[in-house]
Order: structure tokens, then sequence, then C-alpha cells
């Protein structure tokens, strides 16, 4: 439980000088994560969005996360926004006590839902190749799908899945992190 005290505290104190734009919890029932987002207007440069994550399960398994993506509509495109970035990962595996590194690339796809209540269908993947995963991991994979409705201006929630996991360079064999159903909220600032 210290260690993720001392996560939570290195998030929030990274975040320090730079004006956060988001921040959003997802639960799950073995799960819980939060992600603070900010635009890269925030450090004298527009056009991405930077990411700081914390992750952790009841196996004590722990996971920071840092990403940068830039999204956007092209034109003829509506209703969809499509997003390409970069993401780095560090995990602390409790069970078999092992250390991954990734870094992966990847990006989403938003379909807004054409409705009086604004909605979205949300899916995002990253994935780091052995040649960007190091430690005792071997690749790495991070695939979300949520359904968001916003619920006031700069509120939203969501309800999805979330598949997280790593092959591992010992065994072979693919270690799960997350592989359930998740609920959050998202508040914008």
């Amino acid at each position: 439980m210290r260690r993720h005290l001392v996560l939570g505290a290195l998030l929030l104190g990274a975040t320090n000088g730079a004006h956060a734009a988001g921040l959003d919890f997802a639960l799950g029932s073995e799960t819980a994560q939060a992600n603070l987002f900010f635009g890269s207007d925030a450090i004298g440069y527009g056009g991405a969005d930077f990411s700081l994550g914390l992750f952790f399960n009841e196996d004590d398994d722990v996971m920071g996360s840092f990403g940068v993506k830039a999204t956007g509509s092209p034109a003829g495109a509506r209703p969809f926004s499509f997003g390409v970035g970069v993401k780095g990962y560090a995990a602390s595996l409790d069970r078999p006590d092992l250390d991954v590194q990734a870094l992966g690339i990847g990006g989403e796809v938003k379909y807004h839902i054409p409705a009086n209540m604004p909605m979205a269908l949300v899916t995002e993947a990253y994935y780091a190749p052995s040649i960007t995963t190091g430690g005792d991991g071997d690749n790495f994979l991070d695939f979300n799908l949520n359904f968001e409705l916003e619920i006031t201006p700069g509120t939203a929630a969501f309800v999805g899945y979330r598949l997280l996991q790593t092959e591992l360079e010992t065994s072979g064999r693919d270690y799960e992190l997350d592989d359930a159903a998740h609920v959050g909220i998202r508040l914008m600032f």
C-alpha cells in the first residue's frame, strides 16, 4: 500500500507547473486507475495532449504510464475523430516479482453518437513489440473500449472494457494486469 501512495504522490508532483485539463478515474472489480491529461500548450506548444497515469490491482501489480497523443477530425469524417500517439509504461508485477518497461505506439478512434445528449464510443490501443519492451517483458498490449456519456459540460461518465497484458520473457506466457469491465468518470478543467 505504501508503494501505491508513493506513486500517487509522484503522479501529482509531476504536474507541478503544468495546467491540468482533465482527470479521470476508472474502477473495476479488482483494479483502479487514475489519469491526468493536459494540453501541450501548458508547456508552450500546441497540438497534442500529454497524459500521466497510475494503475494498480488486487494482485499488488502497480504501473505508471506517460503518453503524448495528437487528435483531430479529418475533413469529411464526421462524426469520427482520430488520434495517434506514443505511450510509455513502467510496471512492477508482484507475482512473479518482475518488472516490465514498454514504449508503445497506437491511437484512438472515437465515434460521436448523434443524439440530444453527447455520447461517444471510443476504442484506444497501444502495442509495444519486443524491441521496445524491456525488463522481464517480451511485448506489451493496452486495449480499451469505452462508451462515454456527457453528464454536464466538463463531466462525463463511462463504462468499458480493458485488456492490459504483457508476454513474460521467462515463461513465454501472457500475464494479464487487467482483463475486465470498468466504470469511471472524467472531469475536465
